[in-house]
């Protein structure tokens, strides 16, 4: 019984020492070099025309103009500035398009649209206008008017 202890013994002291080994064995190593991050591509967030007050009248000056924004990018952004472009009549024979014109430029706005959000509907007040000699045949009518918007993530 006794030889039986010393090879027990033996065989951990073993076991100890090649534990031990493994432990002493084992390096270390460090790394460099680069790593890299990307910058995404900017989204155009989209203006779409939407149906508000009806304020036009033959020679109003102040009429307001209705939309959406719906943003696709990950931030969000605030409009400041709007420039105007083309006029359509929703009927070019009974009111044709020239009967409306759109201020050039609108500043001083702060119109903000959430980060991958569609906005209530907004509006830029006092830019839209209605020719004094404007027929009756432009009762009832829309006009959808091109903008531009400009504007910065906020």
């Amino acid at each position: 019984m006794k030889r039986i202890s010393k090879i027990a013994v033996g065989a951990a002291v073993a076991v100890s020492v090649a534990g031990g080994g493994i432990a002493w064995a084992s390096w270390s190593a460090n790394g460099s070099g680069s790593g890299r991050a990307g910058s995404l591509t900017a989204q155009s967030v989209t203006v779409t025309a939407v149906t508000g007050a009806a304020d036009l009248y033959p020679g109003f000056t102040n009429g307001d103009l209705y939309f959406t924004l719906t943003n696709p990018n990950p931030y969000a952004v605030t409009f400041t500035a709007m420039s105007s472009g083309a006029v359509t009549s929703s009927n070019i024979t009974t009111c044709p398009s020239s009967n409306v014109t759109v201020d050039a430029t609108a500043t001083g706005l702060t119109i903000n649209v959430a980060a991958g959000a569609t906005s209530a509907t907004v509006s830029i007040l006092d830019v839209v206008n209605m020719a004094t000699a404007a027929p009756d045949g432009c009762q009832a009518k829309t006009f959808d008017i091109v903008l531009t918007l400009t504007g910065i993530q906020s």
